[in-house]
């Protein structure tokens, strides 16, 4: 399982990241916000492909007015994104934090206790699309 590390982004870095890993994958996996990670749901038999939830990361930074001072590293199925500034991304995620039994939809306010209903939610998005 391809896991996504954005414990040094904020909570609405990370939703973007998400949306746009989601965009990039078209149809083959949905990127989920989980705590401080960002897992990816299979919606087709297809396994979704590191490099290119790499790629989708690489270029959502590229598109940030500081993108010199993020990083990207890849261990195993497993990737880090360092921020440009991890203390104030922990200063707004302290303000942002959800309880814990709570789980956000990456593109909407939706906010629900329960995983399952989270999923069939998120996958409602991109087939509305």
């Amino acid at each position: 399982m391809i896991l996504v590390d954005c414990s040094e982004l904020s909570a609405d870095e990370k939703l973007a990241l998400a949306t746009q890993i989601s965009d990039s994958l078209e149809g083959v996996a949905i990127a989920l916000v989980k705590g401080e990670n960002i897992v990816l749901d299979e919606l087709s038999g297809e396994k979704p492909d590191a490099s290119a939830v790499k790629d989708a990361i690489t270029g959502f930074i590229s598109r940030r007015k500081d993108a010199e001072h993020y990083s990207v590293e890849m261990v195993g199925e497993r990737i880090i994104v360092h921020s440009a500034d991890p203390v104030s991304a922990m200063r707004k995620k302290a303000q942002n934090r959800l309880p814990p039994n709570l789980l956000q939809c990456p593109y909407c306010a939706f906010v629900t206790e329960h995983e399952e209903l989270l999923t069939v939610h998120a996958r409602a998005h991109l087939f509305g699309a």
